[in-house]
This record gives structure tokens, sequence and C-alpha cells, in this order.
């Protein structure tokens, strides 16, 4: 069975993701999570569906969920997140440090 874990990283991502616009929509904070972790669950049974991000960081894939990008590396039994973050961010930038 695949699955999905999500880094420290990660988690504090979509905590200050969702606390950000939990502040003027509870709902739509809620929602975005679900479909992320939904959509975690699917891409953990094709991992290769992502796009990759190679080019950043080897073996980096992503992919979007409204406006925002999550990111993951494949692994044996599903996938790895490592992080999630706003599709207007410059994502280089967010790379460069590893």
């Amino acid at each position: 069975m695949s699955s999905y874990s999500f880094s420290d990283a990660a988690i504090q991502d979509l905590e200050e993701i969702c606390e950000y616009i939990a502040r003027s929509n509870l709902k739509a904070a809620s929602k975005l999570f679900d479909n992320i972790c939904q959509k975690c669950k699917l891409v953990a049974s094709f991992p290769n569906m992502g796009k990759s991000y190679g080019s950043l960081v080897s073996n980096l894939r992503g992919f979007f969920v409204d406006d925002y990008i999550v990111f993951y590396y494949p692994t044996e039994d599903g996938i790895s997140i490592i992080s999630v973050a706003s599709g207007y961010r410059d994502i280089e930038s967010l790379f460069t440090d590893e």
C-alpha cells in the first residue's frame, strides 16, 4: 500500500498557510488542507505523476493544489513531502540552501 509522510518543514509550511487563510475563511483553510491530503494520497500511488523539479534538486518532484505546490521525493512505498509553497513564490530561492 502506498503512503505519504510530511517532513517537519512541510508540516510547518501547511500550518502557516492554513493559519493565514483561516484568519479570513476557516472553511477555505480546512478545504485546502483536505485537498492537499487527498492529492498526496493519489500521488503516493503514482509517485512519478508530479512534475519533475530535478533541475533544482535531484529527484525532486511536485504537484499543484490550488495555488500551492507540494514538493516531494518518491520513496519505495509512496512519497515524502518536504515542502508546501505558494506557486507565486520564486521556487528556485526555496532550494538554494540545499
